[in-house]
């Protein structure tokens, strides 16, 4: 009975074993036939991937030599007469003329054009600061060898003379020395007072150029009773008294104060408005 048994649990031991050998041998086959799919798939895809690979190296490499060749471009650009200025165009000057904005601004054909673009601030700071009669500038690169300049001007009202030093008279209230007579008003009696002509400069600047042109002469003439009065003579024949730090507000009736008056006179803007003829009263 033991015999028969042992050969029975042997017979089984080899037949598991048997099918353990053939599992393993059809996982064996398996495998390979899967090796060998992959391998004939990866052989048919390798052109195609190999193609992909070529072009993409291809477009970076493209990538390069055009941004390349643009730095290049615009280096050649830089440092070739065509980044120069050629063209300077100025607009919105009334009295300035354009030699000196110019001047003021360092901007003038044959100035390297990208220096003006990327100073803008810069030139416009210091142009106000060399030509106090410049109020704003613009700067625009209108080309790739044009700039257009479009500023605002402080008006020149006229000229002053402190001590022994001539000053053409802003009206934002600047002085700017002068070698010569600017035109315009005269202003006199502000010897000593600096700050009063600046204060007046900066009135008459408020007032239309009609009216501010009608005016001849503006005289500092200071009394106990009146320390800040001015005395405006104007051109068509009036005398209008004023104070220097209204002057600017009231001297906007004058046209239609002058329309009510028959025969030349004085306009007393002091306190009030009111107008009388030469002689009528004594003032």
């Amino acid at each position: 009975m033991a015999r028969d048994r042992y050969v029975s649990e042997h017979q089984q031991y080899a037949k598991r074993l048997a099918d353990l050998e053939k599992r393993s041998a059809q996982a064996r086959q398996k495998a390979q036939a899967q090796a060998t799919s992959r391998s004939q798939h990866i052989s048919r895809r390798l052109p195609k991937l190999r193609w992909h690979h070529y072009k993409t190296n291809g477009e970076r490499v493209l990538k390069l030599v055009i941004f390349f060749g643009l730095v290049l471009v615009l280096m050649l650009y830089i440092l070739s007469p065509f980044s120069k200025v050629k063209t300077v165009t100025v607009t919105g000057n009334k009295q300035l003329p354009v030699s000196q904005v110019e001047r003021a601004t360092s901007i003038h054909p044959g100035r390297f054009i990208w220096g003006v673009w990327l100073h803008q601030r810069s030139i416009c700071r210091t142009a106000r600061f060399k030509q106090p009669r410049i109020a704003s500038i613009q700067i625009r690169v209108t080309g790739l060898q044009s700039v257009h300049l479009t500023i605002r001007e402080n008006a020149l009202l006229g000229t002053a003379t402190l001590g022994q030093q001539r000053y053409a008279v802003l009206a934002n209230g600047q002085l700017q020395a002068s070698a010569k007579p600017a035109g315009g008003i005269s202003y006199q009696g502000f010897n000593q007072h600096r700050g009063s002509l600046k204060e007046v400069a900066r009135q008459i600047g408020k007032l239309k150029p009609a009216v501010r042109d009608g005016i001849s002469t503006i005289n500092y003439r200071p009394t106990k009773q009146m320390p800040n009065r001015i005395v405006l003579y104007m051109r068509d024949g009036n005398t209008v008294l004023a104070n220097l730090h209204t002057v600017g507000k009231k001297m906007a009736y004058y046209p239609a104060i002058v329309a009510n008056m028959k025969n030349n006179g004085v306009i007393d803007l002091q306190v009030g408005a009111y107008s009388y003829d030469y002689g009528s009263q004594d003032k």
